[in-house]
């Protein structure tokens, strides 16, 4: 069965000047969570892909992440394996019921993979009910290198 485009998610470094941007262009609407690391787009039919924002610091992909629903998110993750991807997150549980999963295509696309509550990857839910996969939580980026000849901090007074 082929699997829907159901989600889309962005990353925003700021969520004021994204939803301006964005208003101004097209007229989209959205929304933010209440912690601020998420934004919904209010925009569309409600037949078509959602989408939203998180936060530029608390997303690891480096561009885009298409979300596709499937039944079965551990068969298709092997499937993924099988046929030359590497899984990133296993499995992960959805704040609107059921759970998401993400990979890496051999060209280095970063998708999701989202098992709706009760398996069914029928049409897209989150419209719905407002409700967008939880983004995983990012690994520490490592410490930027101080550019050459910068000063080094004096050495403590003893």
């Amino acid at each position: 069965m082929p699997a829907d485009i159901v989600h889309i998610e962005f990353k925003s470094v700021n969520f004021t000047r994204t939803a301006e941007f964005y208003a101004r262009l097209f007229d989209w609407q959205t929304e933010q969570n209440g912690s601020g690391s998420y934004m919904k787009l209010n925009a569309g039919d409600g037949t078509g892909p959602t989408a939203g924002w998180v936060r530029a610091d608390l997303i690891q992909a480096p561009a885009p992440v298409a979300f596709l629903a499937v039944d079965d998110l551990e068969k298709t993750l092997q499937a993924v394996e099988e046929a030359g991807g590497r899984v990133l997150v296993r499995s992960q549980p959805f704040a609107g019921g059921g759970e998401v999963g993400l990979f890496v295509d051999p060209d280095g696309n970063v998708l999701g993979l989202w098992r709706r509550k009760g398996g069914a990857a029928g049409a897209p839910g989150a419209a719905e009910n407002g409700a967008k996969p939880a983004a995983a939580k990012p690994a520490k980026p490592p410490k930027a290198p101080k550019p050459a000849g910068a000063p080094k901090k004096p050495p403590k007074k003893r």
